[in-house]
């Protein structure tokens, strides 16, 4: 009878300590989301990163964050096992549930790049000249940490005075310790200011001032006898109609046309002390200094004379003719 109540004692403390085991396991947990778009700024992944109800567990590093401004994808499988190795009361739905992790970054950009490598060759281009710059490499932006200051130097570089091309290393942050270095390489082009029409021009209108403006372009992309100045193109007219915003050949345009074919002008006939006109018909069309002939409306003669001005020719004194 005493051995039977012994048994039964040890049996119920055994009992409770079992069940308090299985208390503890089971406990109840607060309910937690995943974070889908997950943003970090700091090298580790922790678990107050995934999910959002983490509790104590929430400072506990699950991994390496990717590299600034990169990313990566967390899978189902993997976001289970976490959960279930911190105790946190979340289960995939599906396979898909997924979460994208963000390594927040400060952004060095090409722009910042090509300024720094340009500066670098100041030594070596011409002041007057503007040169651009491509890069062979794929890189399109610099991402840092964002605790530190961003900021790239060129520690080192190299020209082929011939082709253009060039070799850079980069280190960035700069004059930092643990910097980090990049080697990129491209080529530098020479870009020259050209004149262009606004609008589209049509054959035998008169390009104004306010119809031009100037643009910058690689030369290597311009072809022969293209119009390098304003004044070349203002107050000429086109031999065809002018596209909007492309160069513009020496052979697009000429002097503006006063005379025309078959038109009524003015002839001039002036020496030092006198000054005759008669009327006449063009016989062929000119601009401003073109040599062209004239029917002389009276003597039905037909003489040459140099254009003055809209519908005026003068005919000079070494040119004697009947005016009337």
């Amino acid at each position: 009878m005493q051995r039977s109540s012994i048994k039964n004692v040890l049996h119920a403390q055994l009992s409770g300590i079992l069940t308090g085991v299985v208390l503890l396991t089971a406990s109840p947990v607060t309910a937690a989301s995943l974070y889908r778009n997950i943003i970090v700024d700091s090298k580790n992944l922790k678990v107050g990163d995934i999910f959002d109800g983490a509790g104590q567990y929430a400072d506990k590093i699950v991994g390496r964050a990717p590299e600034p401004g990169r990313r990566f994808t967390l899978e189902a499988r993997w976001l289970a096992y976490v959960a279930n190795s911190y105790n946190i009361n979340w289960k995939p739905i599906t396979a898909e549930d997924r979460a994208v992790v963000e390594r927040a970054s400060h952004v060095i950009g090409q722009d910042e790049i090509k300024a720094k490598i340009l500066f670098a060759l100041k030594s070596e281009i011409p002041a007057q000249e503007k040169y651009s710059i491509t890069l062979n490499n794929r890189l399109t932006a610099l991402h840092l940490p964002t605790d530190v200051t961003p900021s790239v130097a060129v520690q080192k570089i190299e020209r082929d005075k011939i082709s253009n091309r060039f070799f850079a290393v980069l280190t960035t942050p700069k004059h930092q310790p643990g910097a980090r270095r990049f080697t990129i390489s491209g080529k530098l082009f020479r870009m020259v200011e050209i004149p262009i029409v606004t609008r589209r021009v049509r054959k035998g209108e008169i390009i104004e001032k306010d119809d031009v403006q100037t643009i910058i372009i690689r030369a290597d992309k311009l072809g022969r006898d293209v119009l390098m100045s304003t004044e070349e193109l203002i107050g000429k007219s086109p031999k065809r109609t002018l596209i909007e915003h492309r160069p513009i050949r020496t052979g697009d345009v000429r002097e503006p046309v006063l005379v025309k074919r078959s038109s009524l002008v003015t002839m001039v006939y002036q020496t030092r002390f006198m000054r005759i006109s008669a009327r006449g018909k063009a016989k062929q069309s000119g601009s401003l200094g073109d040599t062209v002939r004239v029917l002389n409306s009276g003597s039905k003669k037909v003489v040459e004379g140099t254009v003055t001005g809209p519908s005026e020719i003068t005919v000079t004194a070494n040119r004697p003719i009947t005016l009337n």
